[in-house]
């Protein structure tokens, strides 16, 4: 069984040279490839392509500007009360004329690159998931010899179906390469969805509990995979 441990990273730059060895690929750009590895991604969506970052955020008048680099957030929390904010499920405003916070709980909510809080003015921080960047701004790639098969195959199939209604292949050679990126791809999501014995421990932990804890929210889930130990006097 193939366990993940760690995570390293390399250039977007040596995916593209693997491409480019292809001679009917040698029209493929930076541009074109980093569009192509942002939507593989995302099609994926696996959280072990993303890298965990935090951010401050100030928040003035219910509102603040969100981190430009976020992809999906984790959780938030008020640096004051040091308390987690749950997802806002009033379809009304902060402020606004018809919003009463009745039960005092801290929530939050987003619109497009703002996250809209309960409160007036403050300051939280946020925990998210972004896309690893380099120095120079473009995305980091995965050093794992599935992931870059993958998503050379996913880019040589974006390439190949131009190619085809150019008229410049046949739909075998499209057929055959969609085969291969099809079956690259079921083996790069066993591989990244399998838990490491560590993450097993704790999902263990989580599944046999008899004790159910309703607070694991608000202490922001630190001991959700806690062992559970029962006494008996």
């Amino acid at each position: 069984m193939i366990m993940v441990k760690e995570i390293r990273y390399i250039n977007i730059r040596e995916v593209l040279s693997r491409v480019l060895r292809h001679p009917l690929l040698q029209e493929v750009t930076l541009e074109q490839a980093i569009q192509y590895t942002l939507d593989f991604i995302g099609i994926f969506g696996l959280p072990k392509f993303y890298t965990d970052k935090e951010a401050d955020v100030e928040i003035e008048d219910y509102r603040g500007e969100l981190p430009c680099d976020l992809v999906q957030i984790n959780m938030v929390k008020d640096c004051r009360t040091n308390l987690p904010l749950r997802s806002m499920t009033s379809e009304f405003n902060p402020g606004g004329r018809y919003y009463h916070d009745v039960q005092h709980e801290p929530q939050f909510k987003t619109q497009g690159r703002t996250i809209i809080t309960s409160f007036k003015c403050g300051m939280i921080h946020i925990s998210y998931k972004a896309i690893p960047v380099d120095d120079e701004g473009l995305p980091l790639l995965i050093d794992n010899a599935k992931y870059m098969k993958a998503l050379e195959l996913y880019i040589k199939t974006q390439a190949f179906s131009i190619l085809y209604d150019m008229g410049k292949i046949t739909v075998q050679v499209l057929n055959h390469t969609e085969q291969e990126y099809a079956w690259a791809a079921g083996q790069l999501e066993e591989e990244f969805n399998t838990l490491s014995l560590a993450e097993m421990e704790s999902m263990t932990n989580m599944l046999n509990q008899l004790i159910v804890r309703n607070d694991e929210f608000i202490g922001r889930f630190e001991r959700l995979g806690n062992k559970e130990f029962n006494k008996v006097h």
